[in-house]
């Protein structure tokens, strides 16, 4: 057994997962924000970008309720959704075909999510800006999908972009935040990019 396989099994958010049937820890980051910020509530539409393994749709859908609905979209096939709330939609967040497929489901959304993460290189300038880019795409679509007064949140990886692309939430939204959930690890560069009261 690999070392990365025992740290996993001893971590108490993937056992907790497994428990609490979320396909991955990733979830607990979610709940945790949205209990922190109020970025979902009940009967809200929920947009979730780069949704596999379907972590964050599945936490929004419980959020949001039977009177919500969550619309995942990946590159990869997720799981097959949990919930009735939940439409999957494979596609490329970057194509407009994509975006296409999301508008014949639903035209705008109270709250835009992404947990989305580019390939890991292990090269740490490019990973982060390709962070940056999945980020900058996913607060573009806000533009296209969110209603006045709707929530944000994005991943992104901290380095010299960080403060660019927070400018750049400032200036769409009536407050924003960076937000780091206890459930991220420790050691990882992660960080949640907060923006609420969308100012469309």
């Amino acid at each position: 057994m690999s070392e990365w396989v025992r740290r996993r099994r001893r971590d108490r958010y993937y056992r907790k997962a497994k428990s609490d049937g979320y396909p991955s820890r990733a979830s607990f980051k979610l709940i945790q924000l949205n209990r922190k910020h109020g970025l979902i509530k009940s009967g809200n539409r929920v947009l979730d970008l780069g949704c596999a393994p379907g972590g964050w749709s599945q936490a929004a859908a419980e959020i949001a309720g039977n009177g919500g609905l969550v619309v995942g979209v990946d590159l990869v096939e997720s799981p097959a959704p949990r919930r009735n709330n939940i439409v999957f939609l494979l596609g490329d967040v970057m194509e407009e075909e994509t975006l296409d497929m999301v508008r014949s489901v639903s035209s705008s959304f109270d709250a835009v999510i992404s947990d989305a993460s580019p390939s890991i290189s292990g090269v740490w300038s490019r990973d982060h800006l390709l962070s940056i880019d999945l980020a900058r795409r996913a607060l573009d679509i806000c533009g296209k999908f969110l209603k006045p007064g709707g929530n944000f949140v994005t991943k992104v990886f901290q380095g010299d972009e960080l403060d660019a692309l927070h400018g750049e939430v400032k200036e769409k939204f009536g407050r924003s935040k960076r937000s780091k959930p206890g459930a991220s690890r420790g050691k990882s560069s992660e960080i949640y990019l907060v923006g609420l009261d969308f100012k469309a």
